[in-house]
């Protein structure tokens, strides 16, 4: 059988008596997906689907023959035309060529499926869950940017500015509030140990907010922040680009349970978090409680959506590293072709790792810290007199007890199942496992070659280490409050305490 010409380009030819790969039979796209990105403030971009991915070696030189013809006049944009990340995600649509939209508008629409370029690494950037060379339109997977087609909507005009108004508008929120229970809890010795445990608390719902925004920063200024390389990962192009090798037209989204759990477990614990603080405490329904709940609920369907990303773009990775192993199979000794659809893949895993490295650096401390100082509060409420004499004061005090571990615990749950564990470079391992094993002496001198270049991009993380460091200072300063007088950490009043 020979290989195809017209529409597809394969992996490799595929024998006859195995199932050609087709082409996708729905490519409209889940509107759960879209929601998704619309509710986590992702849009940034008018376009999410460039009319053209350009691999890195073909973006050197028509950025070398654009530099000669006098077109890149500004020394500042040599950064941004040579960074991969932004030649990916930032400038797909380079070199003066016109977006979709322009194109429509002339009637000059190009073909459903294109024809596949003269280049096989360009050719990678399109593969979908076989392997194929499926080029796609935002028309086909459901988000046009026609305000009357699809569900565009999701992506109208000015999403870019919605979202980055929205999410500076969660941070303030979160800082007025910061600021305010500190202002209320600061410099009191027998309310330190609560004071610690809501840091923790918004520490952790801080982290997805903040990212973005960063995201957003990279998206603006590209080339003034190259050490922001991680945020590429939150770029909705970014995420739909990973997400077209899990079929999501036929399938839906990956792990549905998961997805489900994502956005349940919230829930449930904002409603008992208001329970506590209205009926089990007695202190009634107030306009405050309400609107504290209320938001409460939407800052944690963000971070339990943001633990989902987390498992989209795994899943996604693992997909991709297996459908790299196989080009690398059917096209051994092809240098320049394996070795260009090799670095594409890695430093969208990179930039994937340093996100979830970065996310780590900040929430584990919170909660070990969580962890340890739950713990100690528990042991405290058994030697505190005003607390064991008072049935009221032990009944919350053990609804709040059973509330801080049910979210520590659904938390980090979650994260681990997201990740597969606690970081994401047993994914790449495993690649380079598979390809250990297919090394062949035929060609000896390619796998040479390969694997070296799979040990310079194989990077040391060092937020191993400085996790720990500030684990273990955590845990210190946690159990370091048992040896403090229990009655005066102990809130005897906690009724007058919930109430106020």
């Amino acid at each position: 059988m020979d290989k195809p010409t017209d529409d597809t380009a394969w992996i490799s030819c595929p024998p006859e008596d195995v199932e050609v790969p087709r082409r996708s039979e729905n490519q409209n796209w889940t509107p759960s997906f879209w929601a998704i990105l619309k509710f986590m403030c992702l849009f940034y971009h008018r376009v999410v689907v460039p009319r053209k991915r350009v691999c890195f070696s073909c973006s050197v030189d028509r950025f070398r023959k654009r530099s000669r013809a006098g077109v890149v006049k500004r020394p500042e944009r040599y950064d941004a035309e040579l960074d991969p990340l932004l030649v990916a995600h930032e400038y797909p649509d380079a070199g003066n060529e016109p977006h979709l939209w322009d194109v429509e508008s002339r009637g000059e629409m190009s073909p459903l499926v294109a024809q596949p370029g003269p280049c096989p690494v360009c050719d990678a950037l399109w593969w979908n869950r076989d392997g194929v060379t499926e080029r796609y339109t935002e028309r086909e997977i459901g988000n046009y940017c026609h305000v009357f087609a699809g569900v565009g909507r999701w992506n109208h005009r000015g999403s870019g500015a919605l979202s980055s108004l929205l999410l500076l508008s969660a941070l303030t929120l979160i800082t007025y509030d910061i600021v305010n229970f500190m202002t209320q809890l600061w410099g009191q010795p027998d309310l330190i140990l609560k004071l610690m445990k809501k840091m923790t608390l918004y520490i952790v719902l801080l982290v997805y907010p903040l990212l973005s925004l960063c995201s957003k920063l990279r998206s603006l200024l590209t080339s003034r922040t190259p050490s922001f390389q991680w945020a590429s990962a939150l770029n909705a192009r970014y995420l739909v680009k990973q997400a077209q090798v899990l079929d999501i037209g036929n399938k839906g989204l990956p792990q549905k349970l998961f997805f489900l759990f994502c956005m349940a477990t919230p829930l449930l614990t904002a409603v008992y978090r208001f329970l506590i603080f209205t009926v089990i405490s007695g202190c009634g329904f107030r306009t405050t409680t309400i609107l504290t709940s209320i938001v409460g609920i939407i800052f944690n369907q963000a971070f339990g959506l943001y633990l989902y990303l987390f498992h989209l773009l795994r899943v996604s990775f693992q997909r991709q590293f297996n459908l790299l192993t196989l080009y690398f199979r059917d096209h051994e000794g092809e240098e320049r072709r394996c070795r260009g659809a090799f670095f594409s893949t890695v430093v969208d895993f990179h930039c994937f790792k340093g996100l979830v490295n970065l996310s780590i650096f900040v929430m584990f401390p919170a909660f070990v810290f969580a962890i340890s100082s739950n713990l100690t509060y528990q042991y405290m409420l058994a030697n505190s007199p005003c607390i064991t004499q008072n049935p009221l004061n032990m009944n919350i005090s053990h609804h709040n007890l059973r509330l801080a571990w049910s979210e520590i615990i659904l938390s980090l749950g979650s994260y681990l199942v997201a990740i597969g564990g606690i970081q994401v470079d047993y994914v790449f391992n495993n690649f380079v496992t598979n390809l250990l094993h297919l090394r062949s002496s035929k060609h000896r001198i390619f796998w040479n070659t390969l694997i070296r270049d799979i040990n310079h991009v194989t990077q040391d993380s060092y937020f191993y280490l400085v996790t720990i460091i500030f684990s273990f200072i955590s845990i210190f300063l946690a159990f370091n409050f048992s040896s403090q007088d229990v009655t005066d950490l102990v809130v005897c009043n906690t009724t007058s305490f919930i109430c106020v």
